[in-house]
């Protein structure tokens, strides 16, 4: 995985500087925004790492670009900075997926802290993503005769009752369950299992 960057949506000169220090004291690139749009306008919507968003922006709000994010299918972790007066906003925030809310002042400790998980979710569900791709991609090269027997198994049916069930041959499907495998990279069952699980985790 590449080096994640800290991005940053805030026209606060006084935050984008406390993130360029953090960034420096975590040895991570910052990418700074002034605004919902110009970021919205960039590349950095695929980027890996994690997105902070002022609650209160010139043009789009924090909340309004969480809505974008979401629409955008973006799943970069969010965090939100806020003022003591926008605890309501900050509430809403949250139920749109932030994962959680600094409210000013905020220590660049507690700052690290966040960060840290949020790099550290986004780089989890990548991998998850990756897996699930691979596994999918996996069980898209069988034959829909292949397919059904993979069901099959997947159900804990032996190889007699899945010929009785098909209405073919023990050997045959002793033969197409060997394909299958190889076509698979699987050794086992339970490697088998795990694969038709995670082509089908959300």
């Amino acid at each position: 995985m590449s080096n994640p960057t800290i991005l940053l949506v805030d026209d606060d000169a006084a935050v984008i500087r406390a993130l360029e220090s953090v960034g420096e004291w975590m040895k991570l690139p910052v990418r700074a925004f002034s605004s919902a749009e110009s970021f919205l306008a960039s590349d950095y919507l695929i980027a890996e790492g994690c997105l902070i968003i002022d609650i209160r922006l010139p043009g789009l709000s924090g909340l309004d670009l969480q809505n974008e994010l979401r629409d955008r299918s973006c799943a970069l972790p969010v965090i939100i900075i806020s003022g003591h007066a926008d605890v309501p906003l900050a509430v809403e925030a949250m139920t749109r997926g932030a994962l959680t809310v600094l409210e000013k002042p905020f220590s660049l400790d507690q700052l690290m802290k966040h960060i840290r998980q949020a790099i550290e979710l986004d780089r989890t569900r990548r991998e998850s993503s990756l897996s699930r791709k691979l596994a999918a991609d996996r069980l898209a090269r069988l034959t829909d005769r292949e397919r059904e027997v993979v069901d099959l198994i997947a159900q804990g049916l032996t190889n007699k009752e899945i010929a009785a069930e098909l209405k073919i041959t023990v050997r045959a499907i002793e033969d197409r369950r060997s394909r299958l495998m190889r076509r698979l990279e699987v050794g086992s069952v339970a490697e088998l299992i795990q694969t038709i699980e995670r082509a089908a985790a959300q």
